[in-house]
């Protein structure tokens, strides 16, 4: 299992996270990852320009100035990245990623009621995702070998994205949605469904996201 450590600025991104996990290899994420996590400093950095301080009375620190001129070609070359990142995201990344993690919700709703249902038997998970994706027209899930094919590739990452629609869907109950992502995370692959041994995703597939605070 990979771990990725999130900081406060960067828990404020995750949007900008749950893109990078949309890439299709476990490789291309971890660097869409580090991709992302520069455009949150690039983000951060409108907010301390070099020479601010001159019209505030305050100045940058030496450090400071030195930092952003050393990282300056790495930034130039993630936002390029970036760029290619977004672009695959929204031609074709982001419906495959929404159809697992749909998936990945209804897994969930099993587990939470003990019913622990397969995915490929009759009547199963993926079986009913298929038959609402050919009500609502939904392209790449009424398929049901292409909606296992993005089942697998997706599966270790839906986490992040469902804890995310929930947190919003819930906002009164005051949820860390890192926190629930790690619950979910745990969920999904501790559960398995009925007359299996085998876990509904292998924690060596996953991603998890380990918020430590920089303050």
């Amino acid at each position: 299992m990979e771990i990725i450590v999130i900081n406060e600025p960067e828990s404020r991104c995750l949007e900008l996270f749950r893109m990078a996990l949309s890439e299709s290899t476990h490789d291309a994420r971890t660097a869409a990852i580090a991709v992302m996590k520069h455009e949150v400093v690039s983000l951060g950095l409108d907010s301390f320009p070099i020479g601010a301080g001159k019209t505030s009375g305050g100045k940058n620190s030496p450090e400071f100035v030195q930092w952003v001129a050393e990282t300056s070609r790495e930034r130039y070359e993630a936002a390029h990245e970036f760029s290619a990142i977004a672009r695959r995201y929204e031609t074709r990344n982001e419906r495959k990623l929404n159809i697992a993690e749909e998936v990945g919700k209804r897994v969930w709703d099993s587990i939470q009621a003990q019913e622990f249902k397969g995915l490929h038997v009759a009547g199963g998970i993926l079986e009913k995702v298929r038959k609402i994706a050919k009500q609502e027209g939904i392209q790449g899930a009424r398929d049901k070998d292409v909606l296992s094919r993005t089942w697998v590739t997706y599966r270790g990452v839906v986490h992040l994205g469902m804890a995310m629609d929930y947190c919003e869907d819930n906002p009164g109950k005051g949820l860390k949605v890192l926190d629930v992502a790690e619950q979910i995370r745990q969920g999904l692959s501790q559960g398995f469904p009925k007359k299996t041994g085998k876990s509904y995703v292998s924690d060596s597939d996953q991603i998890s996201f380990l918020f430590i605070s920089n303050i």
